[in-house]
C-alpha cells in the first residue's frame, strides 16, 4: 500500500467516524428529549409565560441537533463525493460525484432548517400571539435557500447521469482514456533499422565498425585497382 492510499483510507475512516458520531449524538438527544417529556409536570406553563417546560426542553435539544446537522453537512458532502468518485473516470462521472456531494450538503442543511422550525415552534409561536404566520413565513424563506441550491445541482446532474446510464446499457467503458492509439507500444518503423546497439564488450559502436570495414574494403579495392592500372601502362610503354 502506498502512502497516498493509506492517507486516503485514514481520511475516509475519520470522516465516517465523525459523521456516525454526530448521527448517534443527535439520536441520543432526541431520545433524552422523549424521556424528558414523559416526566410528570413538564407540560405545565412556566410562570408568567405562555411556554411550557417541555417546549423549552424541546427548544434546547433542537438547537443542539441543528448545530450537529450544520456541522455534519460538509462531512456528508465529502463522504458522498468519495463514494461516487472513481479513479480514471470520465468527465461526466466526475460531475456526478461533485454534484452528488453538493446535493448531500444542501439536503442536510434543509433538514436542519425543518428541524429548527419544528423544535422552536413551541417556544416562539405562543409569544407571537396573532403573528404566528410570520414564524412560518420566516422559515419558509429560509428553507427556500437550500432547496433552490439542491434543485440547481439536481438539474445539472441529469445530463451526465443520462450519459452514465447510456454507457452502462451500451457496455461502453466510462473512462477518460478515449482515443488511445492502439499501436502505442509498437516501435517506429523509421527508427528500428538505424538504431544499432553498441557492442558493450568492446565499447565500439556497431555502425562505426561497419563503416570502418566498408572504408577499409574500398581502400583495398583502390589499391588493387591502382596496381592493375600501373601494370597496364608499363606493358603499353614497352
Amino acid at each position: 500500500m502506498t502512502e497516498t492510499e493509506s492517507t486516503t483510507d485514514a481520511f475516509d475512516r475519520d470522516s465516517v467516524r465523525s459523521a456516525s458520531r454526530i448521527a448517534i449524538a443527535a439520536f441520543a438527544l432526541v431520545g433524552v428529549l422523549y424521556l424528558f417529556t414523559l416526566l410528570p409536570g413538564v407540560d405545565r406553563l412556566v410562570p408568567l409565560t405562555p411556554v411550557t417546560f417541555a417546549a423549552i426542553a424541546s427548544a434546547v435539544v433542537t438547537a443542539a441537533v441543528v448545530s450537529l446537522l450544520v456541522y455534519a453537512a460538509p462531512k456528508v458532502a465529502s463522504l458522498t463525493r468519495t463514494a461516487l468518485h472513481r479513479t480514471d473516470a470520465a468527465d461526466h462521472v466526475e460531475r456526478i460525484a461533485e454534484n452528488g456531494g453538493a446535493m448531500g450538503y444542501w439536503l442536510v442543511v434543509l433538514a436542519a432548517v425543518l428541524v429548527a422550525h419544528r423544535g422552536f415552534a413551541g417556544v416562539v409561536v405562543p409569544l407571537l400571539d396573532g403573528l404566528a404566520w410570520t414564524y412560518d413565513a420566516a422559515f419558509l424563506v429560509a428553507s427556500f435557500v437550500p432547496l433552490v441550491f439542491f434543485v440547481a445541482r439536481l438539474t445539472v446532474t441529469v445530463d451526465p447521469l443520462s450519459e452514465l446510464v447510456a454507457d452502462r446499457v451500451s457496455g461502453s467503458d466510462p473512462t477518460g482514456d478515449e482515443g488511445t492509439d492502439a499501436n502505442e507500444g509498437e516501435p517506429s518503423a523509421g527508427r528500428g533499422a538505424s538504431d544499432e546497439p553498441a557492442d558493450e564488450s568492446t565499447g565500439i559502436d556497431t555502425a562505426d565498425a561497419h563503416g570502418h570495414s566498408i572504408a577499409g574494403r574500398w581502400g583495398v579495392d583502390d589499391e588493387f585497382g591502382g596496381s592493375d592500372d600501373a601494370g597496364a601502362d608499363e606493358q603499353t610503354g614497352s
